[in-house]
């Protein structure tokens, strides 16, 4: 079951809402622009309790994806922007080279080696503050500092008890959600640091909380195989006189999650209407263990050892990522537009899938 859990790690293939992320500018009053993020992720590999990298075997994981992401902003006044964030992305199509023997319920000994991890992520919706900078409350021509606040509403997750029969029937099945589809509170703060017209540090940070319970059974196909199975053992129990020696409740809670990135940035004009921008972002994603109250008895487990699959894995996970990228600006179209590419390439990581990932990033400019 090691291996559909791990599809669960899938979601950080593109760190988060770090995908959308700027500095600490914010838009001017009565601009707008909409985003598009065609995203290609890949990994061949993952990184393990100790952080060391082991690259896939034939079944084990290997993954392929193709996402999008979507977002909206508008500059209310100088100093304040409102956005909505569909972040990380819709996944629109994946493949997972898996083949994973079923452990419980009516398909028990069936192969499952149709997997993707399709489906979508949750909105952000929030507001963007510029406090210090040349148009903020308090101005400063050499320091930028922004805030924004915002919340993550969940959006609907696949259907687990269906992906269960898929897999149990040789069908395609969804292995994991793409977010967690529970309520998060989110808080980011910018900061850049101004050396000259064409240069400046931006640190960016993120901390998403998650207040809300979700449940096991809709937190991937692994949480609901462990439901599915826990069910199953205390109805074998019951007829053993041993029912209270497995208890649980069908729900997990995240904690948070925490984002972290440091960009150097240089940009300059090409002339004839045309910017361009480089930037080398060094990003720190991280998420505690998530927390599940599931309680198998050491001697049920003494009895039955394949119990003892059934109760949730519980560890942090982390991951490391250089992301160059750079942008060409066109001021001068009708609707000015802007093309960034970027790379994120792992470095290092606890517990998660080694995913590399590809970010076109189309930023076009209106005004009302």
């Amino acid at each position: 079951m090691k291996k559909v859990i791990a599809i669960v790690m899938f979601c950080v293939f593109c760190g988060a809402a770090s995908v959308l992320a700027e500095d600490a500018s914010v838009l001017p009053a009565r601009i707008g622009r909409i985003y598009l993020a065609p995203i290609f992720a890949f990994a061949n590999g993952e990184y393990d309790e100790d952080g060391s990298y082991h690259s896939f075997k034939s079944g084990e994981g290997t993954m392929r994806a193709f996402a999008m992401g979507v977002a909206a902003e508008y500059g209310v006044l100088d100093w304040i922007s409102a956005a909505v964030q569909w972040t990380p992305a819709w996944v629109i199509a994946s493949d997972v080279d898996m083949r994973q023997t079923i452990p419980v319920g009516p398909y028990t000994g069936s192969v499952m080696d149709k997997v993707n991890a399709n489906g979508p992520a949750d909105l952000f919706v929030g507001a963007k503050f510029l406090l210090i900078g040349e148009k903020a409350p308090v101005q400063n021509s050499r320091i930028r500092f922004a805030l924004a606040t915002g919340a993550k509403i969940p959006l609907p997750g696949p259907d687990f008890e269906e992906q269960y029969r898929n897999g149990g029937t040789g069908k395609t099945a969804t292995g994991a959600n793409q977010d967690k589809h529970v309520l998060g509170l989110g808080l980011r703060t910018y900061a850049d640091y101004v050396f000259n017209k064409n240069f400046f540090l931006n640190f960016y940070t993120e901390f998403i909380g998650y207040p809300m319970n979700g449940k096991l059974s809709e937190s991937g196909l692994a949480g609901y195989i462990q439901k599915t199975g826990l069910d199953d053992l205390q109805t074998q129990l019951a007829g053993m006189g041993l029912f209270d020696r497995v208890s649980y409740k069908d729900e997990v809670f995240y904690g948070y999650e925490f984002t972290a990135e440091l960009e150097p940035v240089f940009s300059t004009s090409l002339g004839g209407g045309v910017n361009f921008t480089a930037g080398l972002p060094l990003n720190f994603h991280f998420s505690p263990p998530s927390k599940y109250d599931v309680f198998i008895d050491p001697i049920v487990t003494g009895m039955l050892p394949a119990t003892a699959a059934l109760v949730p894995e519980e560890a942090a996970s982390m991951v490391f990522s250089l992301r160059p990228g750079v942008s060409f600006f066109f001021t001068r179209l009708p609707l000015p537009t802007e093309f960034k590419l970027a790379y994120y390439a792992p470095i290092a990581g606890e517990n998660t899938m080694a995913t590399h990932t590809v970010v076109l990033q189309i930023k076009v400019y209106f005004k009302i």
